[in-house]
């Protein structure tokens, strides 16, 4: 009985603590999720650098500082010509006037009283909604500008040990999983080649396709271009979804304002390239690497964001994966354990 208790209250104690634990974590959970993911996409190259330099401090050292001059550095000088094109937008949509472009395209439709005074009012609404989104977002963005800095502190502290710590990772998830060596080894493999196909099969596809749509917008002399490729990137990381949100809107707007040439030349872009980069892509970038079926990822992308916010975005696609990877392992263990059974009868 006594025995039974223990063998009950160490992994009772260990769920508690594992708990709690996140708990405390849990309002910095986005910048040390963003250093791991970060720290895994960048082991190869960590690794390449240790063998030359036989140093892991410098090594990881030069891998962080290259990830923070190549992403954090950029972001700093761009950040004024964002925050005006922002404020562009805002102004954009304020003197929008959907009602007449409507008016326009369905002159029939429009000619009710009753229809116009409600699609007059539905306009106002969606454009006072949106305003008011825009500049919400930019004053929480302005007041949160300490805690920012604050979370790209432990992201770089995150990130830095990962890198150190990576090559025991494995090693201390041993300890507590509870299948044989075989499974053990099957759980890292395909561990490793979900993990790829989510972080690089979605989220590097997805800022690769954003920036090439973003190369399209600047050449094309689209209005905004640096704002619409963030907004771009964002969205083409959602399964399903793509930048086609994007750019489609953006060039019912050109051709709305009579820029016609931008216009042409976006919707000739957007078809025969944007539209075509993830279908190139993806199988390209993923190769030999295991997919994750893009409604687990959008479904993980969705509930993932609504429980655990921001982070969910990246959180929630890994953690159906790996709930799915280990249920396979199981019923894999399971099977060959019946197997065995009818292999081997009892006397």
């Amino acid at each position: 009985m006594e025995e039974n208790f223990k063998r009950f209250m160490v992994p009772a104690t260990i769920f508690v603590l594992a708990f709690l634990s996140f708990l405390t974590i849990k309002p910095l959970l986005l910048p040390i999720v963003v250093g791991l993911c970060l720290a895994y996409v960048f082991n190869s190259f960590y690794k390449y650098l240790n063998t030359k330099l036989n140093s892991k401090y410098l090594s990881a050292t030069i891998v962080v500082a290259l990830t923070v001059l190549v992403f954090v550095v950029p972001l700093l000088f761009i950040l004024p010509t964002l925050t005006k094109q922002i404020f562009d937008i805002y102004l954009s949509i304020k003197n929008f006037d959907m009602y007449n472009i409507l008016k326009a395209v369905f002159p029939s439709i429009l000619s009710s009283p009753q229809i116009s005074t409600e699609l007059i009012a539905a306009s106002s609404t969606l454009k006072a909604a949106v305003s008011d989104a825009i500049v919400n977002t930019f004053k929480s963005t302005i007041m949160n500008v300490p805690s920012m800095l604050f979370g790209l502190l432990i992201f770089i502290f995150t990130y830095f040990f990962a890198l150190i710590e990576s090559d025991h990772f494995k090693s201390y998830f041993s300890v507590v999983f509870p299948f044989s060596r075989e499974h053990e080894q099957k759980f890292f493999d395909k561990f490793e080649k979900v993990t790829n196909s989510v972080l690089f099969g979605h989220f590097i596809v997805g800022i690769i396709a954003g920036i090439i749509s973003g190369v399209g917008y600047f050449l094309l002399g689209v209005p905004n271009a640096l704002l619409l490729t963030f907004l771009t990137i964002f969205i083409s990381v959602i399964p399903v979804v793509g930048p086609w949100l994007i750019w489609i809107p953006t060039d019912i707007f050109l051709f709305a304002n009579g820029m016609k040439e931008p216009a042409i030349g976006l919707l000739i872009f957007g078809l025969f390239v944007i539209n075509w980069i993830d279908t190139i892509l993806r199988p390209f970038v993923v190769s030999s690497r295991a997919e994750m079926n893009s409604a687990i990822v959008l479904i993980g992308l969705i509930g993932g964001t609504i429980a655990f916010g921001a982070i969910g975005f990246i959180l929630g696609p890994l953690i159906l994966a790996y709930l799915i990877l280990l249920v396979e392992i199981y019923k894999d263990k399971k099977e060959e354990s019946i197997v065995f059974k009818k292999e081997v009868p009892i006397p």
